[in-house]
């Protein structure tokens, strides 16, 4: 290995935010790691820029690939990195200036560990002090966070345990079990990945130094008004059947775990293209387009499956019943419920 630390940027049209991220990554107090930027096929001066930081600073290595999705430009990274671990940052967010040195020291002080997850912070909320003293890395519970998409007990105090981000691994369990993004997925990949990745993991621990940056851009992928996530929905559900198949088989609190993310993508999908102010289409055309992605066969498989918990809100259990018997009126209260909210 020729480094200590690969660090991994995937880059597509990011002009206006590569001199503040790469530039807190080469300014770092740990410096002995590589920076690999892929440009993912980028269409504005991205690539160039890279270029421009790989003639300035030989820790900077470029590749330039054609447009394949973030997935695929992560995994691009991380089949070159000759790293002992590796970190992963995205071009709009970037690490305190002692992160690298935080997160190399605190995995080398731990043996038995393979990831660690570090703190971030956020814009829009004030950062919780000692947030690791307010968790503990049990790792059933935190696959049934990751399988069904409620990750925000930890997301409210700082952690994102479903992002690439804001973690060190170690490379080999990376290398040894080929763990690698789906490709196929725009929503709902890290997540999968870090399924996988923990399943190798001899331990994972979480660290309450905020090293990351994360911004939020609501020009992003995952802000604006789109149907990325009805077309994901089904294509999530098969991928994580795939790592229950693979890992848990039988597993009931795993299967029930992967059935409710039916109701956290459904939220994706209202917020984003269903009930978005956005969508044009009248209330009828809508409610077919929400009743055929309900009757598809995977989607279908999921929902027959939930039953309602003694402990869940009227809201929740009509939602359950408008999934389980999409009728058109019961749609039209549910838009209005939402909209009134």
């Amino acid at each position: 290995m020729n480094v200590p630390l690969s660090v991994v940027i995937p880059v597509y049209n990011a002009e206006d935010y590569l001199q503040m991220s790469v530039g807190a990554i080469l300014s770092q107090t740990f410096s002995n790691f590589e920076l690999i930027l892929v440009d993912d096929g980028s269409t504005d001066r991205s690539g160039e820029i890279c270029e421009e930081f790989a003639k300035k600073d030989n820790r900077v290595k470029v590749y330039h690939k054609p447009n394949g999705g973030h997935s695929s430009a992560v995994n691009y990274g991380l089949e070159r990195m000759t790293g002992q671990y590796t970190m992963i940052c995205d071009t709009d967010d970037f690490y305190e200036p002692d992160a690298f040195e935080i997160a190399v020291n605190r995995i080398e002080a731990s043996p038995d560990c393979d990831t660690i997850i570090f703190a971030i912070y956020r814009p829009d909320k004030e950062p919780v002090e000692d947030p690791a003293s307010l968790v503990s890395f049990d790792k059933r519970t935190i696959d049934k966070c990751l399988l069904s998409g409620q990750t925000y007990e930890y997301c409210d105090i700082g952690f994102h345990i479903e992002s690439t981000w804001a973690k060190i691994m170690r490379a080999d369990v990376i290398r040894e079990h080929c763990v690698r993004m789906p490709e196929h997925l725009f929503l709902d990949e890290d997540a999968v990945y870090c399924l996988h990745l923990f399943q190798h993991c001899r331990k994972v621990a979480f660290d309450s130094h905020h090293i990351y940056h994360y911004e939020i851009r609501y020009d992003s992928f995952c802000h604006k008004y789109s149907d990325v996530a009805v077309r994901m929905l089904p294509l999530i559900l098969q991928e994580q059947e795939r790592y229950l198949e693979k890992y848990h088989p039988g597993d009931a609190e795993y299967s029930k775990a992967n059935d409710l993310a039916v109701f956290s993508w459904f939220n994706e999908a209202e917020e984003h293209y269903f009930f978005n102010e956005q969508n044009t289409q009248s209330r009828k055309e809508i409610y077919q387009e929400y009743k055929k992605l309900l009757y598809d066969p995977t989607v279908r498989k999921h929902v027959s499956r939930i039953k309602a918990g003694k402990d869940d809100s009227l809201m929740r259990r009509f939602r359950l019943a408008l999934y389980k018997h999409p009728t058109y009126p019961m749609f039209l209260l549910y838009a209005q419920a939402k909209k009134q909210k």
